[in-house]
């Protein structure tokens, strides 16, 4: 038999389907809960009564109703018992799943948002429990929201903004922002590929930076700036080499110590590529009039760089990423992570090979293992030779 408080967690679970139909405008559909089998034992099936009846509304004044049937028992003769908790009308209800204060709340927010973009109907029947979870908010909101309808991608960052909500409150709530402007803006002023709020909905964000070293201290001969080792936003590095610097070698590495000890090579530059800075590169055109040599760790995400970075530059060509060098430090290779993607498109015919090899048996060589004089020599002959 059901007991008063699995009455109120049967009403609980009916909460977001009340405010939809309260949403649309439907009376409150009674809810009805059957009570269940009683005991046979007369004792316990007296305080099953009992217990439902002390916590319904005939006794408490609000809440449940119970529903009684006369029954013909064989060893009790006729016995009048319960058969169906009702809930009639919604004060009972709210009262029941002492929700009466939400339940106000979420009235007052609905007629805030109705009231300011009734285009948002469809989310609020859609996402009640958001418009309950950000009670005390929506003024701040609806502010943001207006913003944006008014000026869709305005290309300023969020500090910028010309409205009286604090940067943070927007960076805390961006998940409900997103799903209201997808709904508010056109669909031509969202970038609907970016997960990222910011260049989402057409805001300045901080400008991702790449690391350079001058590997012939070019600042300090040319102009006397005492300056190797920098981090510029992209397209301030794709000016500094194709105004200044012009090198004629770029060497992109991805393992931070081993870019700090690249050797001084004239004409040179290194990249530290740090496993994304790569994709960064698309906007540095002047790499296409380079040497662009790739060095990265031998396993799935290596080859994957490498065949992008292809992708970008033709002219790319990779180092210490052989058979030669897996072999020769075969004692240094360890258990890599697979490759779901294999994006291995642009590598050569030998690169490729050596790349299924190791996601095949799961293995990595880090070229952090890679001993530095083995480096330097590679890298000499490989620029000795004039190979692109």
């Amino acid at each position: 038999m059901i007991t008063p408080e699995e009455i109120v967690k049967r009403g609980e679970r009916k909460f977001y389907a009340v405010l939809r139909e309260w949403l649309s405008g439907a009376s409150f559909s009674p809810i009805e809960i059957p009570v269940g089998a009683l005991s046979k034992n007369l004792t316990e099936r007296r305080q099953q009564i009992d217990g439902l009846r002390d916590q319904s509304k005939e006794v408490c004044g609000i809440g449940y109703s119970l529903e009684w049937e006369t029954v013909n028992m064989q060893a009790l003769g006729k016995q009048t018992v319960p058969r169906y908790a009702i809930i009639a009308n919604m004060e009972d209800y709210l009262a029941l799943i002492r929700k009466r204060i939400v339940f106000d709340q979420f009235v007052a927010d609905v007629f805030k948002i109705r009231q300011k973009f009734p285009v948002l109907e469809t989310w609020i029947h859609a996402r009640p429990q958001d418009v309950i979870e950000h009670h005390g908010k929506w003024h701040d909101l609806l502010v943001v929201c207006d913003y944006f309808v008014k000026n869709p991608s305005p290309n300023v960052y969020i500090r910028e903004l010309p409205i009286l909500v604090h940067t943070k409150f927007i960076e805390i709530n961006n998940h409900v922002l997103r799903d209201l402007l997808d709904t508010l803006l056109p669909p031509d002023t969202i970038n609907r590929e970016a997960m990222d709020f910011n260049q989402r909905f057409g805001l300045k964000d901080k400008p991702a930076l790449v690391r350079l070293r001058l590997l012939e201290e070019q600042l300090d001969w040319q102009y006397g700036i005492q300056v190797d080792d920098l981090s510029l936003p992209v397209d301030q590095i794709a000016y500094l080499l194709a105004h200044h610097i012009r090198p004629k070698h770029v060497i992109i590495v991805e393992n931070l110590i081993n870019f700090l000890t690249l050797p001084k090579i004239a004409n040179a530059v290194g990249l530290f590529g740090g496993g994304f800075a790569v994709h960064l590169l698309g906007d540095v055109g002047w790499l296409l009039n380079c040497n662009v040599i790739y060095w990265g760790d031998m396993d799935a995400h290596g080859f994957e760089i490498l065949s992008d970075l292809r992708g970008l530059f033709p002219n790319t060509i990779s180092v210490m990423m052989d058979q030669q060098t897996f072999d020769l430090y075969s004692d240094y290779v360890g258990r890599g992570v697979g490759s779901r993607s294999e994006r291995f498109g642009n590598l050569t015919e030998l690169e490729s090979q050596l790349a299924q090899e190791i996601v095949e048996q799961g293995l990595r060589l880090e070229q952090e293992h890679i001993p530095q004089i083995y480096a330097i020599t590679r890298l000499k002959e490989l620029l000795a030779s004039g190979n692109r």
